[in-house]
C-alpha cells in the first residue's frame, strides 16, 4: 500500500467513525445541520450503519447532479449498477419535525424503491453526512434505520 493509500485509510477510518446505534445517532443527527441540495454535486458513499448488511464492498454510492434547476441523482453498486433515482429538496424530517434535506425517490420510472424517502443532515465533520432511511407502506412512513454519506469526488459523473 502506497503511503498516499494509507494516509486515505486513516483519513477515512477517523471520518466514517460513527456510532452503529439509533439511540447515539438520534443524538448526532438532532444536533447536525440542514444542507444544502446545491451540495451534493458528485459521488458520495454509501454506509448503511443500523440496517441492511452495509453494501460498501459493493461499491455502495449516491452520484448526484444538477440538471434544470434541480439537484437530482441515483444509486450506484458496483461499477455503474444504476438504480433508485431521486430528486433533493427542502424538507421536514417526520421524526422531530425539523428541517432536513429530503431525498425523495418518489420520481417516474422508480418500481420498489418509489417508497424510500430519505432526510439528511450535515456533520460538523464536513463532508460527511447523516441520513434516516424511511419507506412508506400502505401511506405510512416508516423508519428503517441510519446511513452515511461521505463525498468521493467533485464534478458530475
Amino acid at each position: 500500500m502506497s503511503l498516499v493509500e494509507v494516509q486515505w485509510a486513516f483519513q477515512y477510518a477517523i471520518v466514517m467513525k460513527l456510532p452503529r446505534n439509533n439511540r447515539e445517532l438520534d443524538g448526532l443527527f438532532s444536533q447536525a445541520t440542514v444542507p444544502n441540495a446545491v451540495e451534493f454535486d458528485g459521488e458520495f458513499e454509501v454506509d448503511m450503519l443500523t440496517i441492511l448488511p452495509s453494501l460498501r464492498r459493493l461499491g455502495h454510492r449516491k452520484v448526484f447532479w444538477s440538471d434544470a434547476g434541480k439537484v437530482i441523482g441515483c444509486n450506484v453498486l458496483f461499477r455503474n449498477f444504476r438504480w433508485g433515482r431521486v430528486v433533493l429538496e427542502p424538507g421536514k424530517c417526520n421524526w422531530d419535525g425539523q428541517p432536513a434535506l429530503l431525498i425523495n425517490y418518489d420520481v417516474a420510472g422508480n418500481y420498489l424503491s418509489r417508497g424510500m424517502r430519505d432526510y439528511v443532515r450535515r456533520l460538523e465533520k464536513g463532508e460527511t453526512y447523516l441520513g434516516r432511511f424511511n419507506y412508506v407502506l400502505f401511506g405510512r412512513l416508516i423508519f428503517l434505520g441510519y446511513f452515511s454519506l461521505r463525498r468521493l469526488a467533485a464534478g458530475k459523473v
